[in-house]
């Protein structure tokens, strides 16, 4: 796991995250309600690169947390170093900052390719954290040494990633009748 040192700014990426969602949040609220909600008060008016910029971050975040988690619930072999270190967390912000800066070009040669790139990383986020419920369920936990050895539980997880997905896409067509996520008219 990260060290309280590197805490610090994989918890300022959560922070930012958490107000900008909220602050978001609030003005889609004023902006779809009305009544009583318009006197909510917001600390700026959100925008997409904001989002963009403060979702990234959050995503180092996360990352910065499952995959320690995943590998000391998995391995049997588990490598007493850590798995981010300061250099590491510059170079996967560095990455981060480019990929954000080649979305703001809005090029479809360019926003395609990252759009595939970002459902396959949520995909894999839902399968690993699946993944490790179902070696934690399964008593599992440090039995294995090699990924092949893991097909059962990346499978039960990928199972139950899919039917997540599709649980939450019935309850949003059943709230809006749509499957695009807002009603058209």
């Amino acid at each position: 796991m990260p060290g309280w040192k590197l805490g610090a700014p994989l918890l300022f990426f959560l922070v930012a995250f958490g107000i900008d969602g909220t602050n978001s949040y609030l003005y889609l609220l004023k902006q779809t309600s009305g009544g009583a909600l318009e006197n909510i008060p917001n600390l700026y008016i959100p925008n997409n690169i904001l989002r963009l910029f403060t979702g990234s971050g959050m995503g180092i975040a996360l990352a910065s947390i499952l995959y320690p988690a995943f590998n000391q619930s998995a391995w049997r072999d588990v490598d007493p170093g850590r798995a981010l270190d300061w250099k590491k967390l510059g170079i996967l912000i560095g990455i981060v900052l480019l990929m954000d800066l080649a979305v703001l070009t809005e090029s479809s040669i360019v926003l395609y390719p990252i759009a595939i790139l970002s459902v396959l990383g949520v995909l894999a986020l839902l399968i690993m954290v699946f993944s490790m419920v179902w070696v934690l369920i399964m008593r599992q936990e440090n039995e294995f040494t090699s990924l092949k050895e893991m097909w059962l539980p990346f499978l039960a997880g990928l199972t139950l990633a899919f039917l997540m997905i599709t649980a939450i896409d019935l309850l949003r067509f059943q709230l809006t009748g749509t499957w695009g996520g807002f009603p058209l008219g």
